[in-house]
């Protein structure tokens, strides 16, 4: 049985094995498509005062959550998706890695109150969050693959 890997960090009864650490070490999606993952590198992060990274991986659950909002266009709560959605576009001003171009998508979706067309670059801004996170990621699996 694998037992909860030392260097993880973590605080919670269940641990991180090591065998979850192989899969977090492999590809960044399985980090942060995993709950354990997330808060191991979220952990990292905050250990090595990655503040950006962490801004980042707020921002793609942000992105998250408004890609899994499930109302309907004339509910009073399409309103408070635009409201999220508008908090959103501010918080992508703060990340550095995004260009004009996706801040410039992000806000003729808006312009454009279609739930359809918002959602479409939402999908495309999670793309560039991610890539975004990919020199966190690199220091995180440096800091978890044992040298030889």
């Amino acid at each position: 049985m694998d037992k909860c890997f030392v260097a993880c960090g973590c605080d919670d009864q269940e641990g991180v094995t090591k065998g979850d650490l192989d899969r977090f070490t492999d590809k960044i999606e399985n980090v942060l498509n995993d709950e354990k993952g997330r808060r191991l590198f979220r952990n990292f992060m905050f250990t090595t005062k990655m503040k950006d990274g962490r801004r980042t991986l707020d921002f793609l659950e942000h992105i998250e959550r408004l890609l899994s909002y499930s109302e309907d266009a004339e509910s009073v709560s399409y309103r408070s998706y635009l409201r999220d959605y508008d908090r959103l576009m501010d918080e992508a001003e703060r990340i550095e890695e995004l260009d004009f171009a996706t801040m410039e998508r992000l806000a003729i979706a808006r312009d454009s109150e279609n739930k359809e067309d918002m959602i479409d670059v939402l999908k495309l801004v999670k793309v560039e969050a991610i890539k975004a996170l990919r020199r966190e990621y690199n220091a995180f699996r440096r800091h978890f693959i044992p040298s030889k």
